[in-house]
């Protein structure tokens, strides 16, 4: 029997995909939440959740930050993003933090349900519509690129994270060292690591890295 935890903070629209999920799982133990602290205290009170669904938008977008540390807390539960937005750039960036699907709003039901059943099967799945509009052979491609590089993102630790995303800006070592407000000495010893962590040759490719994948659309 499945444990699923569906989360949005838009009543109707959880309701909704609520009755649908009874109908197309009817032995499933279905929970829902309706913000970020009731997610986290229901899963740590049901450590065997089997798939947690969540709106990327309670009640404001969830930082990148926020995706990979719910990721690394979350590592036996499948995840799905749910989302109105369909930009490759969002999708790639849950998918880079470990999510195992990612679901537009705009779909209808049984979409929704053929991922949901795909991501309970072991398999990644994204919205259809991006798979059209990029091509079936650069849609397998990306999918590839996002399986192996997205371990190495859930790797690193938040302030690498935080360090990371700055290079991306093209931030130096003293700018970072200002916003983060930790000495300099100390960026430098975390953009080293990240460029170790991700296989990076140097600082401009470890932020071009970070531009792919770590970037927030604005």
């Amino acid at each position: 029997m499945w444990r699923i935890l569906l989360a949005d903070d838009h009543g109707i629209y959880r309701k909704g995909l609520h009755l649908a999920l009874q109908r197309a799982f009817p032995d499933a133990d279905l929970l829902t939440a309706d913000s970020l602290p009731t997610i986290l205290s229901t899963v740590e009170e049901n450590p065997d959740l089997d798939l947690l669904i969540i709106d990327l938008h309670m009640p404001h977008r969830i930082p990148i930050e926020g995706l990979c540390d719910l990721s690394a807390n979350c590592r036996n539960i499948h995840l799905v993003a749910l989302s109105a937005s369909e930009a490759a750039t969002d999708i790639l960036e849950c998918l880079a933090c470990g999510f195992h699907g990612y679901i537009s709003k705009l779909q209808t039901d049984e979409e929704i349900i053929a991922g949901i059943e795909d991501v309970l099967a072991g398999k990644i799945y994204v919205t259809p519509r991006l798979a059209l509009t990029k091509g079936l052979a650069s849609w397998r491609e990306m999918v590839k690129a996002t399986e192996s590089s997205r371990s190495q993102v859930i790797r690193l630790t938040n302030r690498q994270r935080d360090v990371l995303a700055l290079l991306a800006r093209g931030k130096s070592n003293k700018e970072i060292a200002r916003e983060l407000a930790i000495a300099e000495a100390t960026v430098k010893i975390h953009a080293a690591a990240v460029i170790r962590v991700l296989g990076a040759t140097n600082r401009a490719s470890a932020a071009l890295y970070a531009q792919q994948w770590l970037e927030r659309k604005e």
